[in-house]
């Protein structure tokens, strides 16, 4: 029998107690016109049964409001093909909570598109495994808003493939939380742009484990903001080979304290040149020892 839904006024569809909509067969629910759908409430959503949603059209899913979609169960997201879920607009995801997000299958999570991802709230974010981080492309990393990446998960950040690290914008950079810098991996940090570098500010700066800075390419080095390098302290400036003290520019040497100073071997001050020695400050200038003193060449004295 031809269903008479589709008849129903907007007003009428609305006035639908949830048993009503309940007792709805598969074929009612697939004659809802996209007008119907938009007027569905949260509570009318959530009284679907899961294969109602299954016969769902993704123009039919896509109509759902976004203050409805809070309504789909885990059972019923369960249902929705890939496609459908490619399909949600950036209201519905960003509409989404985090229980919801986390019910999401690695399936469904890779059908989101860039946009979709860029809709994510930090909760949202974090309610995100490792598997479904990784099946994220490039694109999609890129796309993690800067207020939603503090979200990520240490493990999600520490199993980003290099690719994705380097995909991270510098507006992400900037946003990493401490926790989530010491969790980066030494590939990861040296697979990083020296832009990225650059982003880093200070308490980042001080989150880098030694095996980190250690990993700092001479480009990287030269690369950090000479205005937050002092953040190091003495145990990660004392990670610093020779030829990465070497790679320091005379404005980053500026910034340094005695401390930092004081962390610099005999060999590392023997890199300096006469502009980078003529560079430390006279706060920092006590730092140095007396057997970097005493090993100062004519030039560099």
């Amino acid at each position: 029998m031809t269903s008479i839904i589709a008849s129903l006024s907007v007003s009428q569809i609305k006035a639908l107690s949830t048993a009503a909509i309940t007792a709805l067969t598969t074929s009612d629910v697939a004659a809802l016109t996209t007008t119907q759908i938009k007027v569905l409430s949260s509570a009318q959503i959530a009284a679907l049964q899961t294969e109602d949603i299954a016969t769902l059209t993704t123009e039919q899913v896509s109509a759902v409001s976004a203050s409805a979609i809070k309504g789909l169960s885990l059972d019923q997201l369960a249902m929705l093909a890939t496609s459908t879920v490619g399909s949600l607009g950036t209201a519905q995801v960003a509409a989404l909570y985090s229980a919801q997000i986390a019910g999401l299958t690695s399936d469904q999570v890779e059908a989101l598109t860039s946009s979709q991802v860029g809709a994510l709230s930090s909760s949202a974010v974090a309610a995100l495994t490792t598997e479904d981080i990784a099946t994220f492309s490039t694109a999609e990393i890129a796309a993690i808003s800067a207020k939603a990446l503090p979200g990520l998960s240490t493990d999600s950040i520490a199993a980003l493939t290099t690719d994705q690290a380097v995909a991270l914008t510098t507006s992400q950079v900037a946003a990493l939380k401490a926790s989530q810098v010491t969790a980066l991996t030494s590939a990861q940090i040296a697979s990083l742009t020296t832009s990225q570098i650059g982003a880093l500010g200070s308490t980042q700066l001080a989150a880098l484990t030694t095996d980190n800075v250690a990993a700092l390419t001479t480009d990287q080095i030269a690369a950090l903001n000479a205005k937050v390098i002092s953040a190091l302290t003495s145990a990660q400036i004392s990670a610093f080979t020779s030829a990465q003290v070497e790679a320091l520019t005379s404005a980053q040497i500026g910034a340094l304290d005695s401390a930092d100073i004081a962390a610099l071997s005999t060999d590392d001050i023997a890199t300096f040149s006469t502009a980078e020695i003529a560079a430390i400050s006279a706060k920092a200038i006590s730092g140095l020892s007396t057997d970097n003193v005493a090993a100062l060449t004519t030039d560099q004295a």
